[in-house]
């Protein structure tokens, strides 16, 4: 142990804007541009510190290790979101063995975005989901969670009605995770009664970190169908795309150039805290399809509105600031790749770096619909006059099911 005797005083020095500062030690002030820049080398000095660290070593895989480990160890790091969701190939695989539905009341299954159910007045739609923390606010990260789960209800068109909580705490003290469970709590539930449903109960467990999901019902005369989409229909996105590759970005702690990440990612929080009930009201009852844009991207999700093409112009397809910017980085969430290979043999597109935003899993996306092309303009009209940043994005045409992208 040494004994520490601080310095009695120091010098300090405030900036004083214009290029002036103003410095004090020992009972002496002075002024002047000279101390500014001994302020400003100082501080540059400081700032460059922060400017470029040395990449992490990337693990050796050893010599005997189990087959398929080396591949995994060079994967992007896990995303959260909607990006931690299996691959569309390993989900369709997956599902091709089970069961039709054998019950009369039930009317779709898996394959839609929510599960209909007839009822004497109508039907009921169900669906569940969930969201692995991307960030470490709790009442956020509720909320995200909420919007996301009723993306599949306002898909069909239907009005929520109750939900279910599904929360993995990661290992607190009791205190803590009370704290934390009731600000899931009260966040979830104020964002379901805006939305008119209630919360009716749910399930908690511990794990190794936060993940929030729930199970939502709908009630509507009749739901809106995902696959239907008619030759000569305009296609309308309500949201801006990017959210996978910005949640991606910013575990990478990315900074791209002339831009400021924090200022990426306030801007695509906002976007993804956009509910789409409204959305949903004024294009449900002229939509032939609809569906809302989640984990398998833009191109994934109208690939299964789809009997027949459609054509894409990306210069019409609203993207969240920054992230064009973040996708010429190489930045992309470790589910866009499993997106890419599932539709890339029914895509034409040019090399451009928007087309790889086709395939970004978006948290909380925007709905998607097919809507007469008469009735698309004052659909749009509307649509901007809520809020809500929609764009015309294509059109559906003759053929197979193809996208084709124009720039």
């Amino acid at each position: 142990m040494r004994s520490f005797k601080p310095q009695a005083d120091y010098l300090k020095l405030i900036s004083l804007g214009a290029k002036a500062a103003v410095a004090e030690k020992w009972g002496v002030t002075l002024t002047g541009p000279r101390l500014w820049r001994l302020k400003d080398r100082i501080d540059r000095a400081f700032m460059d510190k922060f400017g470029t660290y040395p990449a992490m070593p990337e693990p050796q895989v050893p010599t005997q290790a189990t087959e398929g480990l080396a591949p995994f160890l060079a994967q992007r790091p896990l995303c959260g979101g909607c990006g931690a969701k299996l691959g569309p190939g390993v989900l369709s695989s997956a599902l091709a063995t089970l069961p039709a539905p054998q019950r009369a009341e039930v009317l779709s299954g898996p394959g839609d975005d929510a599960a209909i159910l007839s009822t004497p007045t109508g039907v009921q739609v169900l669906t569940t989901d969930h969201l692995r923390a991307f960030t470490n606010d709790p009442r956020l990260m509720a909320r995200l969670a909420a919007i996301h789960a009723l993306g599949d209800i306002w898909a069909m068109g239907a009005t929520p009605q109750v939900a279910l909580a599904q929360v993995t705490l990661p290992r607190l003290g009791p205190a803590l995770q009370t704290r934390m469970l009731a600000e899931v709590m009260d966040e979830a539930a104020a964002t379901f009664r805006a939305a008119g449903a209630d919360i009716v109960g749910g399930h908690s467990t511990e794990g190794a970190e936060l993940t929030i999901g729930f199970t939502v019902t709908g009630t509507a005369t009749r739901a809106t169908p995902k696959r239907g989409a008619r030759p000569g229909d305009a296609l309308i996105l309500t949201k801006p795309l990017g959210s996978g590759t910005i949640l991606a970005a910013e575990m990478a702690m990315a900074e791209p150039k002339g831009a400021l990440m924090g200022e990426i990612w306030a801007a695509c929080i906002a976007q993804m805290s956009r509910p789409q009930g409204s959305a949903a009201a004024i294009l449900a009852p002229h939509a032939h399809a609809m569906t809302d844009v989640t984990g398998f991207g833009l191109a994934g999700h109208l690939l299964e509105m789809l009997e027949t093409a459609a054509t894409l112009t990306l210069s019409a397809i609203p993207l969240m600031p920054g992230v064009i910017e973040l996708a010429v980085m190489g930045q992309a969430s470790s589910l866009q790749p499993a997106n890419l290979a599932a539709v890339n043999w029914r895509m034409t597109a040019s090399d451009d770096p928007r087309t790889k935003l086709l395939t970004d899993p978006q948290t909380c996306g925007g709905l998607l619909a097919a809507v007469p092309a008469g009735r698309a303009a004052d659909l749009l009209a509307q649509l901007l006059a809520a809020g809500h940043e929609a764009a015309i994005i294509g059109t559906v045409g003759d053929g197979q099911p193809h996208l084709t992208i124009l720039p």
